[in-house]
């Protein structure tokens, strides 16, 4: 399920509509433009108290329309309205009006139509306390978990799973709702009736759970105790080991990149030897040509100054052969034969220079060949060093760098595991002496020790993609149900400041928990302003929470539809790029939208404010 579309509806039947989109999407804009006021008509139309604005606004009611999996249910309220007109086209949910009030003659609720959206019986009842004494299970039960306001996201305690209003009294109720949602729990007289074997049952559940974890983390660990073993063989420490392997690595990095920059150079230094080669080739052919007309004119010359000399020799006859007339032809001079010898003798010194010439060319090419044999060899052998050399064994510094940098994140997860081992174990050793009260109901004890695990695990993933340094000292407190660090509640180790960061976290660790686990996965979150009131604490890494946390943000929008509300001085260093749908409010009444609410501005830019 996701929200398709959010409307703020006009006296005249107009609308102020935001459109969404599944994955993730993004409202900005600055304070006193209606961002909040998108968070409480979702909450309005689905039976809320607080109305999302007054009408003097012109606004008189506000609609939903919700995507399932079976087709689309749009949810209508009227400002004064204590009915919700429900429109259907999923065979789940049927149409026509709905109330508020959860009771009433002839009248149905609201929250039977939320519930049915979540694929829960609106039949179901939770435990409140001990002796299973039970009540309905509603949408107020579960709706902080989907809608966190800004006043919410920043609070100290108690955890952002539970509802603000949380006390002893209250405490096992709101966990009830959470089991709901998470386990698909019910609280009927058999799960009160509960036998030994059956809790034998899930202990040995749990115990293979456990033992599977062990067993994925045991070849990590052994991994990792065989780098911890080569760090002492080099008499090191293992930070000393790994700042070894890094100035390795640099080094390494250094001489692959001057081997790259010298190979470049080579390869241009080729291909130029390659255009001389071809250049010289050119010259060589032309002087063979030149050579050949040179040939051929000296054998024609030759061949003239031989008729030349006969003709001296042998007188020409005075009548002509065929029509025996007198023919009177001058014999050559001896000036005639001059100049053909020295005709010939000009156009064998060309030759001759054309000829050393060719010779020199040839030469030439020969030279140009071997440096190109050269420098290809040259080239080779760098491609080699690089390949088989070079990349390989900073391919492996890598590896072993990677495998220490998980040392510590490993080790905490070896102890989480080994030490739930150990309660399982203590557990069973004692379970022949202790006397057990099963009338008695302790949610804490219904939640899966995949939930337990699971949440502190996800929660350390998250801190990790966000830049957080202390991640292997955060964990999940069972009796809190909040994030702890180092042992210590969020605003009591980081500052309140920080508590909208680990609020939020914690309730992506518990959505993805749903989206992974439960039948009943909302499919949707809305979280206003999750990335307020950063301060400094002991654990912030180098850059930007913000930005970690935002990317991951985008990673876990691709399982389901996340909606944040924030404001315009929080984003300047966020990537927005991907499948991010980005809804700006720019409180500019000539740039852009202005608000939520069309033709509403904030009061101290309406005319006569401030006049008398």
């Amino acid at each position: 399920m996701w929200i398709r579309q959010v409307k703020a509806i006009r006296n005249d039947g107009n609308a102020s509509t935001i459109d969404l989109q599944q994955g993730l999407n993004c409202i900005i804009g600055p304070s006193n433009t209606g961002k909040t006021g998108i968070a409480k008509t979702i909450s309005f139309v689905c039976g809320g108290n607080v109305i999302p604005f007054t009408d003097v606004t012109g606004y008189a009611g506000a609609s939903v329309t919700f995507s399932t999996e079976h087709g689309e249910v749009t949810l209508q309220r009227s400002l004064a309205s204590q009915t919700i007109q429900v429109s259907s086209t999923d065979s789940d949910v049927e149409p026509g009006d709905y109330t508020v009030a959860r009771r009433g003659k002839n009248k149905r609720p609201i929250n039977s139509v939320l519930l049915t959206m979540l694929d829960v019986d609106e039949a179901r009842r939770i435990a409140v306390n001990e002796a299973y004494r039970t009540v309905a299970f509603t949408w107020n039960a579960i709706r902080h978990l989907l809608l966190v306001p800004e006043d919410q996201i920043v609070r100290p305690e108690p955890s952002i799973l539970l509802p603000k209003t949380t006390s002893n009294t209250t405490m096992t109720q709101n966990l009830s709702a959470l089991l709901v949602l998470a386990q698909d729990e019910t609280f009927n007289d058999e799960a009160r009736q509960e036998s030994s074997a059956e809790r034998h049952a899930r202990r040995q559940a749990v115990e293979r759970f456990i033992f599977s974890q062990l067993d994925i983390i045991e070849p990590r660990i052994k991994q990792l105790e065989q780098l911890e073993r080569d760090a002492a063989t080099e008499g090191k420490t293992v930070d000393s080991y790994i700042e070894k392997l890094r100035n390795t690595l640099q080094q390494l990095e250094q001489q692959r990149r001057k081997t790259i920059d010298e190979d470049a150079e080579l390869v241009e230094h080729i291909s130029a030897l390659h255009q001389e080669n071809e250049r010289l080739d050119v010259l060589l052919a032309q002087r063979e040509t030149l050579l050949g007309q040179y040939d051929s004119d000296l054998a024609r010359l030759d061949l003239q100054l031989q008729a030349m000399r006969h003709n001296r020799e042998q007188p020409y006859p005075d009548v002509c052969q065929f029509c025996h007339s007198t023919v009177h032809i001058d014999p050559p001079s001896e000036e005639d034969i001059r100049a053909r010898e020295n005709e010939m003798s000009r156009i064998r010194e060309l030759r001759n220079g054309v000829a050393k010439d060719q010779e020199s060319l040839r030469q030439a090419r020969i030279q140009v060949t071997q440096s190109i044999d050269e420098a290809q060899n040259a080239h080779q052998s760098n491609m080699e060093q690089l390949h088989r050399n070079l990349e390989p064994e900073a391919r492996t510094i890598r590896q072993r760098l990677d495998g220490l940098a998980q040392s510590e994140r490993i080790r905490a997860e070896y102890a989480e595991l080994t030490a739930l081992r150990k309660r399982f174990q203590a557990t069973l050793d004692g379970a022949d002496e202790e006397k057990v009260d099963y009338k008695k109901y302790r949610p804490r004890e219904w939640f899966h020790e995949d939930f337990y695990y699971s949440m502190g695990a996800t929660m350390r993933g998250i801190l990790k993609d966000s830049g957080f340094s202390g991640t292997d000292n955060v964990g999940f407190s069972r009796e809190t149900f909040d994030i702890e660090i180092g042992g210590y509640s969020k605003a009591e180790e980081q500052g309140k400041g920080y508590c909208a960061f680990f609020n939020t976290v914690m309730m992506l660790a518990f959505h993805d928990y749903l989206n992974r686990r439960s039948v009943h996965a909302p499919g949707w979150l809305l979280i206003d302003t999750p990335l307020l009131g950063f301060d400094e604490g002991a654990y912030t890494a180098n850059g930007s929470l913000r930005s970690g946390l935002f990317e991951h943000l985008k990673l876990q929008a691709a399982n389901q539809q996340i909606i944040i509300l924030e404001n315009t001085d929080h984003i300047g260093e966020l990537d927005f790029s991907g499948n991010v749908n980005v809804i700006t409010f720019t409180k500019d009444q000539t740039d852009g939208r202005y608000g939520y609410l069309d033709g509403v501005v904030d009061v101290a830019e309406r005319p006569g404010v401030g006049r008398r």
